[in-house]
């Protein structure tokens, strides 16, 4: 099995009046495709930003990272754009749903944004996830695990290769999480790699691989 990603010495430095920051310390990572991997840290540790920049949303002081073999930090903003667009998907804590727009009509948003409307994959991916009677609802009437439901579901809208996710159960009960964990763990099965991080050290009984992050650094846990 082929690695889909791999990081090199990626650093990141803040500055601020008390001097430097620095949130990632030469963290060094290979990543084979189809694998649920979890990132645990406490708030601050760096595995957002760690996640933000392999996401293309910041930008690193040093390093390389190689999606696919490309060195993706190199490209131009426009290409990083379509790279979001079309390969990577994106689950935040806060599900992001648009509220004026239907459950179907979130989903299908991200094939819009590409010019290829597709209501019928839209409505395969809530039956997917068994959420397929909210089609029609607003976001504002569901709950917040049926919420994050749909952000997973739009998020894989456009079948990208990688799936970034952020605290992704951070506003949700226990078995509500555990849902959540399968959902990630089953869609790695299938082909996707997926990228987690959380502060939840369940979320380890469901990856294939767990790693902990503290000051800056990297390392394989027993979590």
């Amino acid at each position: 099995m082929d690695n889909i990603l791999e990081i090199k010495n990626l650093t990141k430095v803040y500055n601020d009046a008390g001097g430097e920051i620095k949130v990632l310390d030469g963290v060094s990572l290979q990543v084979k495709r189809g694998k649920f991997i979890v990132f645990i840290g406490p708030s601050g540790s760096g595995k957002s930003t760690l996640l933000n920049i392999i996401g293309l949303l910041d930008k690193a002081t040093s390093g390389e990272i190689f999606f696919e073999g490309k060195d993706i930090l190199k490209l131009k903003e426009d290409k990083r754009a379509k790279l979001r667009l079309g390969k990577f998907g994106f689950v935040f804590q806060f599900d992001s749903l648009m509220p004026d727009f239907t459950v179907l009509e979130n989903v299908n948003m991200p094939a819009l944004l590409k010019g290829k409307s597709n209501f019928e994959r839209a409505k395969k991916l809530l039956a997917k996830f068994g959420i397929e009677a909210l089609s029609e609802k607003m976001p504002p009437s569901i709950s917040g695990g049926e919420k994050q439901r749909v952000a997973i579901a739009r998020a894989l809208m456009n079948a990208p290769k990688l799936l970034l996710a952020d605290e992704p159960t951070g506003n949700l009960d226990g078995e509500r999480k555990e849902s959540i964990f399968k959902d990630f763990a089953a869609a790695a099965a299938e082909g996707l790699t997926v990228l987690m991080v959380t502060h939840d050290v369940k979320a380890a009984e469901f990856a294939d691989e767990c790693y902990r992050i503290a000051d800056g650094k990297i390392a394989l846990c027993d979590c």
